[in-house]
């Protein structure tokens, strides 16, 4: 088949990813259909989404895509790498994806696709240690040796698109993914900018132009499209997450925590556990909490992800099984009907379980139980709803107050294809 994967956050969707996609369609029109896989209640910086994630999988087959998938939290809460090397273990599973399409800052590919092949050398390995070795954080320390080792002008290196390009490029070489890499340029804004443009934009400057207690509803309905638009202007500001609820739940959270229990926790290791009890101490609001956790080694991306992954009791010894297991199941978010199509396909190809409704691999009540007596899948599943209600727990009063919401909640079938 001649499908095309996109592995994404829509966080929330805008112009430039519909662009993308009718990009996509123009380039490649007798296609078998989009398959996205995307993060869910929880996003690859450990924000809590702005939308829930069966509202943003919507958004994105209303805006081109035929079948949305969750990337399991245990892989989209985490560094580059590991989002990239579960998005695209996911899409290989699947047995019907032929590319995988991402956008890129950079004119030319080839700098990108060197360095992935590269990068678990050992003379890189041996230099990226030196950089950490130096203080530097891990992106850091990973695009001065490329650039040292190789030649590769380092800023085509820290771009954030760039970095996830390298990366998915990096897990289909080590997996020998069957896969055909399509690289597109990414249109007018850059990834993480602030500044609200009109047409397409970053989903960071819409997410900070609503933080505002008034945003410029004028300025956003530019830049997405009018069912986005709708379900944000519904949610804002009464049913759009809180940043400061996170605060007082890690507060709560590490007072109750054992050393051992803290110590256990994934990506707790080189003392960063005494900045980040040091900064709770200080901080009055979340955002204080990263700045003051923060350094030039941890950056506030790793710190916000070791919140929720402390939040949530992510094992170490857990994220290490997961890894080594991969995905385990397809949850579909959103499809309409080629993505239905698409869905038999890949019944018929995949050895992973489709599950449509949780409740029939995990209940509420099982979930409850020690880890150690479920299975490596209900684990994961577990993660996944956890970080749902976690989200839910961010909403304001009485829209925080539902839980659950994984084990009632159903995928989003269009009509309209």
């Amino acid at each position: 088949m001649d499908v095309i994967g996109v592995i994404a956050e829509y966080n929330p969707f805008h112009y430039g990813h519909a662009w993308q996609l009718r990009e996509l369609r123009r380039r490649f029109p007798s296609m078998d259909g989009i398959v996205i896989v995307m993060s869910g209640s929880i996003t690859q910086r450990g924000t809590p989404a702005v939308l829930d994630k069966w509202t943003r999988a919507g958004h994105a087959v209303d805006g081109g895509a035929d079948l949305v998938l969750e990337l399991p939290f245990v892989f989209a809460c985490r560094s580059a790498q590991d989002f990239a090397r579960g998005g695209v273990s996911l899409l290989m599973q699947l047995g019907v994806v032929s590319h995988l399409a991402f956008g890129t800052e950079a004119a030319d590919i080839a700098p990108l696709e060197r360095a992935a092949r590269e990068i678990d050398t050992e003379k890189i390995q041996h230099r990226i240690a030196h950089g950490l070795s130096m203080g530097l954080s891990y992106a850091a320390a990973l695009s001065s040796a490329l650039a040292e080792q190789l030649g590769i002008e380092e800023r085509i290196l820290r771009t954030p698109n760039n970095i996830l390009g390298m990366e998915y490029l990096r897990a289909l070489h080590a997996k020998d993914a069957d896969i055909t890499p399509l690289a597109l340029p990414r249109k007018t804004a850059a990834h993480g900018e602030t500044r609200l443009r009109s047409g397409i934009t970053s989903a960071s400057s819409i997410r900070t132009v609503l933080e505002r207690d008034v945003p410029s509803w004028e300025h956003i309905a530019a830049c997405v499209l009018p069912n986005v638009l709708g379900d944000l202007r519904r949610t804002h500001p009464h049913a759009l997450p809180s940043h400061g609820e996170l605060l007082r739940l890690l507060r709560y959270e590490i007072l109750t925590m054992t050393d051992t229990e803290l110590h256990s926790i994934y990506g707790i290791s080189e003392g960063i556990e005494n900045r980040l009890v040091r900064a709770l101490r200080m901080a009055e609001t979340y955002e204080e909490l990263l700045t003051h956790a923060s350094s030039k080694r941890y950056p506030k991306s790793r710190i916000g992800r070791l919140a929720i992954h402390l939040l949530l009791r992510l094992q170490k010894i857990q994220a290490e099984d997961f890894d080594r297991a991969g995905c385990l199941y397809i949850r579909p978010l959103a499809f309409n009907g080629r993505g239905r199509t698409l869905l038999r396909h890949i019944k018929k190809n995949c050895p992973l379980p489709i599950i449509v409704r949780t409740a029939e691999t995990l209940t509420s009540d099982a979930r409850a139980r020690s880890p150690a007596k479920l299975s490596l899948l209900q684990q994961m599943l577990a993660f996944d709803t956890r970080a749902t209600e976690l989200r839910t727990l961010t909403l304001p009063q009485p829209h925080g107050g539902t839980c659950g919401t994984d084990f009632l909640s159903s995928p989003i079938f269009k009509t309209k294809s």
